[in-house]
């Protein structure tokens, strides 16, 4: 029986890990507050193996790890750490700690720690015990470069999982990313639809292919919700064939629904997984389940933000009733521009929300001022011109939005630096905020007010062409005359 010291200052970190070490084999865990506490119970015994959180009171996981191999630096360290805190488990390895594992537990994660860790403490005391140091190190050196390439590796992929904002992304991401971590030529990720998996995205050369879930080996591992490693000389489940290489499934999981299967074959050096290749893919898919989950609790967030925030431009919008539907007026005149330059997806989807939200910044301008029948004094119109500014104080807190930001900042500036509220001049102001002053300007000149009746569409379209290169980007002006709205096919 193998004595484990759990060392977290969480209570419920310490019975998960305990309960899960305990189950995971021949393991009796024992646990530890924090640092100090842990530094105790090694003083009074005997450990094989210790895991320590790195965010503790009192003292902390690297500097609890420096005290321990003082104590005894035969004792290997897995170190326990948050998603977002890869780098500094990085920095753990670095100090000497063996492995790490991240939360929330995966039990088979923690299940091939403990085994691997075991398993190289055992060799590395069969080494020291035979007293040949210059093997020891040799081993220890192989070992250590061999762990940190793959932290490396994993935290690079974990890196680029984090800009993957949609989960289509991250599928269509998903096996190029594999097949780098594992150097494999054949990637396949199946996605699970009306009871059958279906290939959806691959890396090599896969053919169409639909197979019912129950009965087969997907349907097994997606019971066990574990990983299936299917070896040489065992049949494909996909092809029939007898496999030339290993042939390893991992469950796409949110939550209880198994969303999909991984599968990996044909490496690109051996023909089999070793145990660590294996960890290494659960482990990512673990991590990328997390980037599902993230993205989906995301979507959710935005949507309720949204709606919050349309809800301000309707209220806007009902002060003043010549400005009605104005906000969406200029956001479909802003992407019938943005067509016509090729805007990225990024730009067209900060147009589309930020485009309606422009002027959420005037309801934070008195109802006096907004709501005037008659032209504005020159110390009314600096009020109004305050709204841009307001109105990114109002988006910027949500931490979301920031090319929506720009626009909304920015859709007063001028091309010539006359504009407000920061003067940018050219191609200093954001592509997004020069397509919504022309749109802007468009519906504005063409809006009836109260002081004065909206111009057509031919004098409007005149005044623009007049001021491109002062008041706007002239290649956007150009864009603008070509859309169905320019050509006049918006009255």
């Amino acid at each position: 029986m193998r004595r484990v010291l759990v060392v977290d200052d969480e209570d419920i970190v310490r019975d998960v890990l305990s309960e899960m070490v305990e189950t995971a084999g021949p393991y009796k865990a024992e646990t530890a507050v924090d640092g100090m506490d842990g530094l105790d119970k090694i003083s009074g015994g005997a450990y094989d193996i210790v895991f320590t959180d790195l965010k503790m009171p009192n003292l902390g996981g690297i500097a609890f790890m420096e005290r321990l191999r003082e104590l005894n630096p035969a004792i290997p360290v897995v170190v326990v750490t948050a998603h977002s805190h890869l780098d500094t488990a990085l920095s753990a390895m670095r100090e000497g700690a063996s492995d790490f594992i991240t939360k929330p537990f995966n039990f088979s994660d923690i299940k091939y720690v403990l085994e691997r860790v075991s398993r190289e403490r055992d060799i590395l005391k069969s080494i020291s015990d035979d007293g040949d140091r210059g093997k020891l190190i040799k081993t220890l050196n192989s070992a250590l470069y061999k762990k940190l390439h793959e932290i490396n590796n994993l935290f690079a992929i974990s890196l680029e999982l984090d800009e993957l904002r949609d989960n289509n992304s991250v599928y269509e991401r998903l096996p190029s990313m594999v097949a780098r971590l594992l150097k494999a030529r054949t990637v396949i990720l199946m996605r699970a639809e009306n009871d059958s998996v279906v290939a959806d995205h691959c890396i090599g050369e896969v053919l169409d292919f639909e197979m019912p879930i129950a009965g087969s080996v997907f349907g097994e591992v997606a019971d066990r919700r574990m990983h299936r490693l299917i070896q040489v000389g065992e049949r494909s489940p996909i092809y029939g064939t007898v496999l030339k290489t290993d042939f390893l499934i991992i469950p796409l999981l949110l939550g209880e629904e198994t969303l999909g299967f991984l599968c990996i074959t044909d490496k690109s050096e051996i023909y089999s997984f070793t145990d660590d290749e294996v960890n290494l893919a659960t482990t990512l898919m673990h991590k990328v389940s997390l980037r599902l989950e993230n993205n989906a609790l995301y979507e959710v967030t935005c949507s309720n933000l949204i709606n919050t925030l349309e809800t301000l431009v309707l209220t806007i919008e009902a002060r003043d009733s010549y400005t009605k539907k104005h906000s969406e007026r200029v956001t479909s005149i802003a992407l019938e521009i943005a067509g016509e330059v090729e805007c990225t997806t990024e730009e067209t989807d900060a147009i589309r929300f930020g485009g309606y939200l422009h002027d959420i910044g005037k309801i934070g301008v008195r109802d006096m001022i907004l709501l005037k029948p008659s032209r504005l004094t020159d110390a009314e119109f600096e009020e109004i011109k305050k709204h841009p500014v307001i109105g990114d104080n109002i988006v910027s807190p949500l931490g979301s939005f920031p090319m929506e930001r720009l626009l909304i900042r920015h859709h007063h500036e001028r091309f010539d630096g006359k504009g407000y509220p920061d003067g940018l001049a050219g191609e200093d102001i954001p592509r997004i905020a020069r397509i919504l002053s022309v749109a802007d300007t468009y519906d504005s000149m063409t809006s009836t007010r109260p002081y004065r009746t909206g111009l057509r569409h031919d004098v409007a379209i005149d005044e623009i062409k007049r001021c491109a290169g002062t008041q706007f980007d002239p290649e956007i002006v150009r864009a603008f005359i070509q859309t169905p709205t320019g050509q006049g096919g918006g009255d």
